[in-house]
């Protein structure tokens, strides 16, 4: 068992390709982290999920780290955060009503529609690149990390993002009417 001053050595020692240094880790740190998001999520399957998201998220960081307890704990508490903003994302998305100039767009509108509606919409109404980034945003991720996969300004991603969903609700709209 390691010390709990060797973390830091340990992950350093993984960036050096050592995977038995990230094994090590993983046994010191997961059952804590577990609780952790346990006490967090108030759900066990959800917090195994989310350790494995830490655990991937880590995986992935490629630099030294000053505090490796802290930062992990740090990334899972994010991820938590995420998994949250985006199921109150999606809750909110659900109940919203939509009015285009003036007129509240039914919800049964959006129940009737199938995948050829929404795809003869995205092609009518939608650049290009306006649907390769709507499309990123629809499989959850963020304004930063779109920005970071199309390589443009994370506020340039939000802008589009709005102008987006002004074009698909009018298309909506139009939809609705005939």
């Amino acid at each position: 068992m390691t010390k709990p001053d060797q973390s830091d050595h340990l992950w350093d020692q993984y960036l050096d390709g050592d995977t038995a240094a990230l094994k090590a880790l993983i046994d010191r740190y997961n059952d804590p982290l577990f609780m952790f998001l346990v006490g967090k999520t108030r759900s066990r399957d959800i917090a195994r999920e989310l350790v494995q998201e830490t655990w991937l998220k880590m995986i992935k960081h490629k630099k030294g780290i000053k505090n490796f307890k802290a930062y992990l704990f740090k990334v899972a508490s994010n991820a938590w955060v995420d998994m949250n903003t985006k199921n109150n994302r999606l809750k909110s998305v659900g109940n919203a009503a939509t009015i285009v100039n003036g007129k509240v767009v039914k919800p049964e509108v959006f129940h009737k529609l199938e995948s050829d509606d929404i795809t003869k919409m995205y092609r009518v109404c939608l650049t290009k690149n306006e649907h390769e980034l709507w499309k990123l945003h629809c499989e959850g991720y963020n304004s930063e990390e779109i920005s970071k996969r199309l390589s443009i300004a994370k506020k340039t991603v939000d802008n589009k993002k709005s102008i987006i969903r002004k074009k698909l609700i009018i298309e909506i709209k139009n939809h609705a009417n005939n």
